[in-house]
C-alpha cells in the first residue's frame, strides 16, 4: 500500500514537470518573440521608405549639379531658379512608389496580426482600406508622364497588388475559414512581392545613374586638374582642385553605402518569411526562419539610414 502511494506521488511529480516543461518551451515561442521580428519590420520599413525619399531625390541634386558644371565649363550664363527646376523624377513619382512602400509594410503587419489570433474581420477592414490606397497609387501613376521610371510600369504592378490585397482582405471581412484565408495570401502573394521587387529595381536604377553622373563629374575635375597644371598654376587655385577632389571622393563613399537595393531586397525577404510563418503550423523552425529574416532586414536598414543622411550631407 505505502509503495503504491509513493509511486502515485512519484507519477504525479514526474507529471508535473513535463507540463511545467511544455510550459516553459511554449513561452520560449511565445508572443514577445513573435513580436520582437514585427517591431523590428516595421522599424526598418520606416527607415528605408524615408531613405528611398531621400535618395531618389538625391537623383536631382545631382542631376543639377552636372548641369551646373557643364555650364561652368561652356562658360554660359547660369540661371539658379531654372536649374532649381531640373527634375529627372517628380516630386509625385517619389511620393507614389514610397507611399507603396509604406503600404505594403502595413500589410505584411496586418498578415502578423492575423497569425497572432487576431479577429479577421477587424484586421480584413484595415486590410480593405490598404488596398483601397494602392489602388490609388496606381491610378495615380497611370496620370503620370513617362521619364526615367515606367509609370504604365508601375501602374500595372501596383494595380495588381492591390487586386491581391483586396482579395485577401474580402475573405477575412467575409468571416471565411483561416485556412481559406491564408490559402488566398498564399496564392496572392507573388503580385505584392513584384511592386516590392519593381521599387527596388528602380532603386537600382537610380543608384546606376547617380553613380555614372558623379563618375562623369570626377572625369571632368582630372581633366580641369590636368589643363592646369600644364601652365603655370596659382597654388590657391590647386588647393581649390584638392578641395573638390576629396568631397568628390566622399560622395562616392556615401553614395555606394546608401543605395537602397539591399535593403529593399531584406523587406522582401521579411515579407516572405512572414507570409510562410502565417501559412505554418508555427513551429519553432517556423519562428527562427521569420526571427533571421527580420534580424537581416533591420540590419540592412540601420546603416542605410545613417549613409543616406552622410550623402546629402556630402553633396552639399
Amino acid at each position: 500500500m505505502r509503495f503504491t502511494t509513493l509511486h502515485g506521488r512519484r507519477f504525479r511529480r514526474l507529471f508535473l514537470t513535463v507540463i511545467a516543461l511544455v510550459v516553459l518551451l511554449q513561452a520560449g515561442c511565445g508572443p514577445e518573440d513573435y513580436q520582437k521580428p514585427i517591431e523590428q519590420f516595421q522599424d526598418a520599413t520606416a527607415v528605408v521608405s524615408d531613405s528611398t525619399r531621400v535618395f531618389m531625390g538625391n537623383m536631382n541634386l545631382i542631376e543639377q549639379n552636372a548641369q551646373l558644371d557643364r555650364l561652368i565649363f561652356e562658360k554660359k550664363p547660369i540661371n539658379l531658379p531654372v536649374l532649381n527646376k531640373l527634375q529627372i523624377i517628380s516630386p509625385d513619382e517619389i511620393k507614389i512608389r514610397c507611399d507603396a512602400l509604406d503600404a505594403l509594410a502595413q500589410y505584411t503587419v496586418n498578415l502578423a496580426q492575423l497569425a497572432k489570433g487576431k479577429e479577421a474581420a477587424e484586421v480584413g477592414e484595415s486590410t480593405k482600406k490598404l488596398s483601397d490606397s494602392i489602388k490609388t497609387l496606381s491610378d495615380d501613376a497611370k496620370k503620370l508622364p513617362g521619364g526615367f521610371f515606367d509609370n504604365a510600369k508601375f501602374s500595372g504592378v501596383a494595380s495588381a497588388a492591390a487586386s491581391a490585397v483586396g482579395a485577401v482582405a474580402q475573405l477575412m471581412v467575409q468571416h471565411k475559414a483561416r485556412h481559406e484565408i491564408e490559402q488566398s495570401i498564399e496564392n496572392d502573394d507573388a503580385a505584392v512581392t513584384a511592386l516590392i521587387q519593381l521599387i527596388s529595381d528602380e532603386a537600382t536604377a537610380s543608384y546606376l545613374r547617380q553613380q555614372a553622373q558623379l563618375g562623369a563629374y570626377g572625369d571632368q575635375l582630372s581633366r580641369d586638374y590636368d589643363l592646369e597644371i600644364k601652365g603655370n598654376p596659382d597654388p590657391i587655385l590647386l588647393l581649390g582642385f584638392a578641395r573638390e577632389m576629396k568631397n568628390y571622393r566622399a560622395q562616392q563613399v556615401q553614395l555606394s553605402q546608401a543605395n537602397p537595393t539591399t535593403a529593399l531586397g531584406k523587406m522582401k525577404k521579411a515579407h516572405e518569411a512572414l507570409v510562410a510563418y502565417a501559412r505554418s503550423k508555427k513551429s519553432p523552425k517556423n519562428l527562427k526562419e521569420l526571427i533571421t529574416a527580420a534580424r537581416e532586414f533591420a540590419n540592412a536598414a540601420e546603416p542605410l539610414g545613417k549613409a543616406v543622411q552622410g550623402l546629402i550631407s556630402s553633396a552639399n
